[in-house]
């Protein structure tokens, strides 16, 4: 394995997350020889600064959705391993791309598709009813599924984790993805402001088209402090030392939950719904429901509700402690999918 493509996604409608975790994976393969193409057709300029810092390639494709393009792309820059965390690929296209590669990596988080790959992942919490689904459509792929094969940075490790036994709410961070479409930045503000004695840090992504609006009803708020575009490990930090957090789900929802920290969700995409609900039935997380549902009432009741009732916080920080705290391990992570793709190469 000498080149390695990664295709993403990374707009205003699904947010940068999928960025971060290629880069992330790419960290995570990266030895002496191997040479890193990411591919997309819109990534906007401090990331492709992010990717040539590290000494990865950055290469652009008019467009994503024409399997042509790909094809010639593979072949022009004689790519060996290819890693797809691309939603839009089809069955068919993901048939032809295995034909012209010798690896096959796909990263996706929906439940119901086949995906013609050497490894697929999906690093979502998920039942044995979600896993055995997936086995049954990819019969001929391995298979990394559930939550201990979540990629992530190897500092996740240094950073603090929140004791299993505090209950007061002192600080809440909150953070509704990269481009929060729907704004529910503005309407978490506007539900929180009143609560005088909590100090809230708001993360705003850099493809947020509100920021603006945000950071301008937010200047007399002394209780509220934004924070913009931060890298993966930033924003990690940020999450440290927090009482309670609110957000959407995706990726980073795993991230808040393996720091220990006890989230209030809001479901903003369709492919969250399924891991959501399992995590709601396990009582790890506070789920509202989605988003479009959530109200500003509803939101500052619930605030209302942890700060009044101490007790709430305790089963959800124990919940994730059992799920999520002793089954960070990046060694594992590392060790195992290249042990994989040296015995595809194999």
């Amino acid at each position: 394995m000498k080149k390695i493509g990664l295709i993403f996604d990374s707009n205003y409608k699904i947010g940068s997350g999928h960025f971060w975790r290629c880069y992330n994976l790419a960290k995570i393969l990266k030895k002496k020889g191997r040479n890193f193409f990411f591919i997309s057709n819109k990534l906007k300029k401090n990331f492709i600064n992010i990717l040539h810092k590290e000494g990865f390639n950055y290469i652009k494709l008019k467009s994503l959705k024409k399997i042509s393009n790909i094809k010639s792309l593979i072949k022009t820059k004689q790519l060996d391993t290819f890693i797809s965390d691309y939603y839009d690929l089809d069955e068919k296209n993901k048939k032809e791309i295995n034909k012209i590669v010798n690896c096959f990596i796909v990263i996706d988080d929906h439940l119901n598709k086949k995906h013609f790959c050497d490894v697929y992942i999906n690093n979502n919490f998920m039942t044995d009813v979600s896993k055995n689904r997936i086995k049954k459509l990819n019969p001929n792929s391995t298979l990394l599924l559930g939550i201990k094969y979540f990629i992530h940075t190897y500092k996740f490790s240094t950073l603090k984790k929140k004791e299993k036994n505090k209950n007061e709410i002192k600080k809440v961070f909150a953070f509704f993805g990269s481009s929060d479409s729907s704004n529910e930045t503005f309407k978490f503000i506007k539900s929180v402001q009143d609560f005088k004695n909590i100090k809230f840090k708001i993360l705003i992504g850099k493809l947020n088209k509100n920021y603006q609006k945000i950071k301008n009803y937010c200047k007399d708020k002394k209780n509220i402090r934004l924070f913009y575009n931060l890298t993966n490990y930033k924003t990690l930090k940020l999450m440290e030392n927090n009482d309670l957090s609110f957000g959407s789900g995706g990726i980073n929802l795993t991230e808040r939950l393996f720091l220990g920290l006890p989230s209030v969700v809001l479901c903003t995409a369709e492919n969250q719904k399924n891991a959501l609900i399992a995590l709601k039935n396990k009582k790890i997380i506070h789920f509202l429901g989605d988003s479009k549902n959530v109200s500003v009432l509803l939101i500052k009741n619930c605030l209302q509700n942890f700060i009044k009732n101490k007790k709430l916080l305790h089963p959800l920080l124990k919940k994730i402690h059992q799920y999520y705290i002793k089954k960070n391990n990046y060694l594992f992570l590392q060790k195992r999918l290249n042990f994989i793709i040296k015995k595809i190469y194999k």
